[in-house]
Order: structure tokens, then C-alpha cells, then sequence
């Protein structure tokens, strides 16, 4: 039976979720700098955007379980203290390998936190309610990467790189004290421990289908965004600052398409709705197929086609969580950290993939997006006879 979350906790929530953009784009105007700074290669400190998406994996994979044993309150905390001990500590690094081993701790602190996020949504919410909830959590989340970099811009001209971490500590730090003082005690959960652990997530077949869209779903925005620089600026030639602009265009469509989507769910079900954006993905890679087969200069079929194909994101990925969450109440800790694992895991491989073919064109991005598209299509479609007939046992569980 659904509950009802209060706006101090969902202010909350987003906090938590805001953190991770802001840790991964924050800095980066500041990694020639700090390459200089350490005497090693740019890309040795670009690394250090990978290794945080690994060590948030990581962090869920620790949180998830921790959360349901433990309650959602302590570990979330815990993980916000460890986020923001990283945040603090990084600007010391005198070395390559100590900034990646800060990074990572960084990294996994802000997965054992965020993995509550989820876990907190289904404890409260099913259905419809989740996913709006997902949808909104979801806005913010995008929202925060567009400002991100110019606000670690404006630090590093006025103070230094290390400032930037610093206040990502600082910013932990708050949030912190507002988890403290805004969760009741009462988050632990009072349902029995279920037995199988991650096991008892992938036996649940039913959500397999779902999992599968996040991952190969998210994996076509991951792609875009990592080989975005490649092909707005090497292969259209366009400037960095209307390069800037172009990619306003595909955060302002995820965040029109994230509002269609919370206005639909007062009449469809999440798990149609979530075809329904995942065939519009499929319509935004064909049409990148046909300009780039038909007139692969002209930059506005491009441009099109990409902000078609990114932006049914805002659809896909919150209620794919919705529909994939509904079936996990006594280990909703255990499913949002496989969730968010496989998320992050698969996208990251895709998207290296994409960046590692695209040397000279654009049909290697084009092509891995058609097939993380298809891929997460026939997941829903493969399992949705499963998926139509939910038993009111499973979503009371």
C-alpha cells in the first residue's frame, strides 16, 4: 500500500542524487590543471570520471544489502561521511595513484548513499507513484551536469582545483546533517530478511526485462554524451562554445520529456509508457541512420536525431526503475544496488566501446546505439507477458 513520502525527504533525496553529477563533471575544466599540478598526462586524470562510475558500482553493490539489514538512515549516512571524507582529502593527492585511491573512496561512498534513494522509494511508493517520483529524481539528476561545469569553472578561477573537491565535502557535509535531522529513526525495515541475496534479485524473471532497459537504455545516452565532443566538434566542426549550446538542447528535451512522462502516468501505466519512449528512441537512431546515410554533413538532421534519441531518456529510465522496483519490497536495498550497478557498469563498457570505434565516423556511435536500443526493447517486450499480470502478492511484498 502506498505511503507518503514528505517533501523534506524528496528535497532530500534529490540532494543525494545530485551529488554524483556534480562529483563527475564538476572538475572537469580543472583536469589540465590538475595533470600539470601531479607531472602526469591529462588523460591519466581523466581516468579518474571512469573510476568514478566504477567505484559508484561498487558503493551501491556494498549499500544495497547494508541498507536492508541495517535500515536506510544509517547507511545512507555512512555513505554520505565517506563521500565527503574523499571530497575533503582529494585536493592533498601529491600523486596519480593516491588521487585515484581518493577518487575511488570518493566514489564509493556516494554509491553506498545513493543506492538508498531507490530502496526508499519503493518502501513507500508502487506503481504510478514511484515512477513520477523516479521521473523527478531523474530531472534533477540531469539538470545538475549542465550547471555542474560552469559552477566548477567559477571556483577554479577564483580559488583552485582542489577547492572544487572541497566543496563537494562541504556540500556532503550538509547534506549529511540533513539526513540526520530530516529521516526518522524508524528506517530500518521491518520486513524478514530474504534469503539468496543478488541471487534473489536475477530469479525474479518477471524483472529481468526491465534491468535490461535501464542498462542498454541509459547505455544510449552514456554513449552520446562521451562521444558528443567527437562528433559535434572533430566531425561537424562546430565551435566549443556552440557546442556548449547544442548540448542545452538535449538536456532541454530530457527535461520536456521527463515532464510528458509525469503528466502521463495520472492515465497510462509506467510499463506502457515505457515502450512508448523506447519505440521514440528507436525513431531518433533510425533517423540518425537516414541523415547520416542520405547527408551525413548537414549538422541539424544530426543535431535532430540526437536530441530525439536522448531525450526519450526522460521516459525510459524512471519507469524502467518504477517497473523493475515494484517487484522487491523485503530486498528493495539488494534490487536498487543491482539496478544501479548494472546501469552504470554497462553504460560505462558501451560507451568506451563507442569512443574506441569512433575514430573517424559516426556510424560506430550510431550503430552501438541502434543496438542498445533494440536490446532494451525486446527486454520488455521478451518478458511482457510476465510483466502484464503483476500479483497483488508480489507488489505488497
Amino acid at each position: 500500500m502506498n505511503q507518503f513520502i514528505s517533501a523534506p525527504i524528496l528535497f532530500l533525496l534529490a540532494g543525494i542524487s545530485a551529488l554524483t553529477p556534480f562529483a563527475t563533471d564538476g572538475y572537469l575544466s580543472a583536469i589540465p590543471v590538475m595533470a600539470s599540478d601531479l607531472s602526469t598526462d591529462i588523460s591519466m586524470v581523466a581516468v579518474t570520471v571512469s573510476l568514478y562510475i566504477f567505484g559508484l558500482a561498487i558503493g551501491q553493490l556494498i549499500g544495497g544489502p547494508l541498507s536492508d539489514k541495517f535500515g536506510r538512515k544509517s547507511i545512507i549516512v555512512l555513505g554520505l561521511i565517506v563521500f565527503s571524507a574523499g571530497s575533503f582529502l582529494i585536493p592533498y593527492s601529491d600523486s596519480l595513484v593516491m588521487l585515484w585511491s581518493l577518487r575511488m573512496l570518493q566514489a564509493i561512498g556516494g554509491g553506498i548513499s545513493v543506492v538508498g534513494v531507490p530502496a526508499i522509494i519503493r518502501d513507500n511508493t508502487q506503481g504510478k507513484d514511484s515512477a513520477r517520483l523516479f521521473s523527478l529524481i531523474m530531472l534533477i539528476s540531469m539538470l545538475a551536469p549542465s550547471i555542474a561545469p560552469s559552477v566548477g569553472t567559477i571556483i577554479l578561477k577564483a580559488l583552485d582545483w582542489g577547492w572544487i573537491f572541497s566543496s563537494l565535502g562541504v556540500v556532503g557535509v550538509i547534506v549529511t546533517i540533513c539526513a540526520l535531522w530530516v529521516m526518522p529513526k524508524e528506517t530500518k525495515t521491518a520486513q524478514p530478511e530474504v534469503s539468496g541475496g543478488y541471487m534473489s534479485v536475477f530469479r525474479e524473471r518477471r524483472a529481468l526485462g526491465y534491468l535490461l532497459a535501464q542498462g542498454f537504455g541509459f547505455s544510449v545516452l552514456m554513449t552520446f554524451l562521451t562521444n558528443a565532443p567527437f562528433a559535434y566538434i572533430e566531425h561537424f566542426h562546430v565551435s566549443e562554445t556552440f557546442f556548449s549550446a547544442l548540448l542545452i538542447l538535449n538536456v532541454g528535451g530530457v527535461a520536456v520529456t521527463n515532464r510528458v512522462n509525469s503528466y502521463l502516468l495520472h492515465k497510462s501505466e509506467p510499463a506502457q509508457l515505457l515502450k512508448v519512449f523506447l519505440y521514440i528512441q528507436l525513431i531518433g537512431v533510425a533517423t540518425l541512420i537516414g541523415a547520416t546515410s542520405l547527408f551525413p554533413n548537414n549538422l541539424w538532421l544530426a543535431v535532430f536525431g540526437f536530441v530525439i534519441t536522448t531525450a526519450s531518456m526522460g521516459g525510459v529510465v524512471p519507469n524502467s526503475s518504477a517497473c523493475f522496483m515494484q517487484y522487491f519490497g523485503k530486498n528493495a536495498g539488494i534490487a536498487a544496488a543491482v539496478l544501479g550497478a548494472t546501469q552504470y557498469i554497462v553504460a560505462a563498457a558501451i560507451s568506451a566501446i563507442a569512443a574506441l570505434l569512433s575514430h573517424d565516423s559516426l556510424w560506430p556511435i550510431i550503430i552501438i546505439m541502434m543496438i542498445s536500443t533494440l536490446v532494451a526493447l525486446l527486454g520488455v517486450l521478451f518478458y511482457s507477458d510476465a510483466q502484464t499480470e503483476v500479483s497483488s502478492e508480489t507488489q505488497l511484498s
